[in-house]
């Protein structure tokens, strides 16, 4: 993993714009969080984030590949979703204080643009229409992961 650097806000706005959670939200919304934004390079191969760690940010895949596994209650590492370019994950982070549900790992070089939990909140009282804009999102998202959940259980002969 290179250090984070700040890349181009209004590059990181546009790529905002296909993400579903963001997509909501109008230009100069997207525009703010992108300010906030820095962005983090990684290798292929590379553990972005891990499964029971702290969960601080939204990240947003820039360019690049990755897949996100998840480990069931036998151990066995499953992949339940992979994700390109603006893929997002780490949502829930940004919202409550829980350790992050799946291991993402980089397939191929890729670059994240990573919003800052403490940024996305300040941000959120400043504009808290930013909150109603996201609120369909998260709950589809939730459906979608509890989906996901049922799946893996079948899978390991729950």
């Amino acid at each position: 993993m290179s250090p984070a650097t700040v890349a181009d806000p209004q590059a990181i706005a546009e790529v905002f714009s296909y993400v579903p959670l963001l997509a909501h939200l109008n230009e100069r919304q997207r525009r703010r969080l992108a300010d906030l934004a820095t962005t983090r390079a990684y290798e292929a191969g590379s553990t972005i984030v891990r499964q029971g760690d702290t969960s601080m940010a939204l990240y947003v895949l820039v360019s690049g590949h990755v897949r996100i596994e998840r480990e069931s209650e036998a151990g066995k590492s499953v992949q339940v979703e992979a994700l390109g370019h603006g893929g997002f994950f780490g949502e829930m982070g940004l919202i409550e204080d829980r350790p992050r549900a799946a291991t993402v790992i980089a397939d191929e070089e890729t670059e994240c643009a990573l919003l800052a939990k403490w940024d996305f909140q300040n941000e959120l009282r400043t504009d808290p229409d930013i909150a109603l804009a996201l609120l369909p999102v998260l709950g589809a998202r939730i459906r979608d992961l509890d989906d996901q959940l049922v799946r893996l259980h079948h899978t390991d002969g729950g």
